[in-house]
């Protein structure tokens, strides 16, 4: 089922080797920065493996999350003073050595002192932007986990028909990439030295759109469980009824926000909601003419095969979408395909037994659907990052100084300067328009 589903791009960044050669007065500080180069290399290693366990996952990522914690949250500590010579006067408040004075961890603004460059998951021409902040990284590097469970959950369900093992994995990946997005949302976003721009991974209507969408595909394994175990058709109906209404809400956080960015993954959810309507309606019908309302299943039926047939056409308006995502053909998928043969054969069915036994006419109004679904809903999985890792003692960050790099900094100089942006190859992911940020 891989590409039943859409997936943005992973998100590109350039590469950060941590040098604090002009400023780290001892060797453990340098030891700690060459840890913290290293995590970053086997994260962004992991992500470009979506069969890798999650087991590798999560260690990947807290290992580096927790190195990062260090520079987020370095505590005030005093740094190495500098007398002023004679020659200097004391009454210069814009002194180098006045400004060295005083100074301490925080104030040194460690947390602000390496550069990171990062792309976004939905933009295919804009250029990436680069912050002199730590917790940017963190944002940034923590969304493109929750979007690599994504994919991960999308690898997995690449098979005809799920194992119980398969589904439940799937299930697990896209409850912790929703519990992610989550976290970052309400936690970290707002800690940010500079709020995210419009249609970025740093909007929160896009994080609300990941968390939301989350849900939704977390539903439909929950749905294909129960069709597969033959469950009553009314409690496959609610679940197909609650599933759209899942994707109906990840579509309305991106209406207010550019179209030319987010119409591709627009259309996606919006034929995923025609499908499940459809598939709600269908079941339905069963649960009716059970109940021998044979006029009124007819009329489901009828509207789950228009639906079925405004899917069909929105799946021919995502392929022609210019953006990033899935290329392939979601209504020639088996998935769709086999809904489209039930309704047509449960209709031809409903209108045969009404002919000949119930001849109960069809109402022109829709029969009410209270389909709330009590069981089988997605919950989004708790996440919580790591603590500040162990390396970071108080030695460690004494070996931290500003004072051979002051006269850069007054001139406006980097110790290093902006690397180009690095995509993540990804084999399942197509952008019909490029830019030199885009993962292809």
């Amino acid at each position: 089922m891989t590409h039943w589903f859409h997936r943005n791009p992973l998100k590109a960044t350039a590469p950060q080797d941590f040098d604090v050669r002009k400023v780290s007065m001892k060797s453990e500080f340098s030891k700690v920065a060459g840890d913290l180069r290293q995590a970053r290399r086997n994260l962004l290693s992991t992500f470009t493996d979506p069969t890798a366990s999650t087991d590798t996952m999560k260690t990947s990522s807290e290992n580096y999350f927790s190195l990062l914690m260090g520079l987020i949250d370095a505590p005030a500590q005093p740094v190495k003073e500098e007398k002023a010579t004679e020659s200097e006067s004391p009454a210069k408040s814009e002194s180098p050595e006045e400004e060295i004075k005083d100074l301490t961890i925080s104030d040194s603004k460690l947390s602000t002192f390496f550069r990171f460059k990062w792309s976004q998951s939905l933009w295919i021409l804009n250029p990436p932007i680069a912050q002199e902040d730590a917790e940017y990284e963190l944002v940034n590097m923590g969304i493109n986990v929750g979007i690599w469970y994504t994919k991960h959950a999308s690898r997995t369900a690449d098979k005809p028909e799920l194992g119980d093992d398969d589904a439940k994995e799937v299930l697990k990946s896209l409850k912790i990439a929703a519990g992610i997005f989550q976290e970052f949302k309400d936690n970290r976003i707002g800690r940010l030295l500079k709020e995210g721009e419009k249609t970025s991974d740093l909007d929160s209507r896009i994080l609300d759109c990941y968390i939301a969408c989350c849900q939704a595909e977390g539903q439909e394994v929950t749905l294909a469980r129960a069709v597969q175990l033959n469950h009553k058709s009314q409690l496959i109906s609610s679940l197909a009824f609650e599933t759209a209404r899942h994707f109906e809400r990840a579509d309305s956080h991106l209406k207010a926000l550019d179209q030319s960015v987010v119409l591709k993954w627009r259309k996606y959810l919006m034929l995923k909601q025609a499908f499940y309507q459809a598939y709600a309606y269908c079941y339905h019908g069963e649960t009716l003419l059970a109940q021998e309302k044979c006029g009124d299943a007819i009329k489901c039926l009828t509207e789950g095969e228009v639906l079925s047939h405004r899917c069909f056409t929105l799946c021919k308006e995502y392929m022609s979408t210019k953006g990033a995502g899935s290329t392939v053909r979601p209504h020639e998928h088996p998935f769709y395909q086999r809904l489209l043969k039930r309704i047509g054969v449960t209709l031809d069915k409903l209108k045969r037994e009404n002919s000949f036994i119930y001849f109960q006419k069809v109402p022109e109004v829709l029969p009410e659907m209270d389909l709330k679904a009590k069981y089988g809903l997605v919950q989004a999985e708790a996440y919580s990052l790591p603590g500040i890792s162990a390396v970071w003692k108080p030695e460690i960050y004494a070996g931290f100084c500003l004072t051979k790099n002051v006269e850069n900094a007054k001139k406006g100089k980097r110790p290093v300067k902006d690397a180009d942006v690095v995509p993540v190859k990804e084999s399942d992911i197509k952008v019909t328009r490029g830019s030199d940020c885009v993962i292809s």
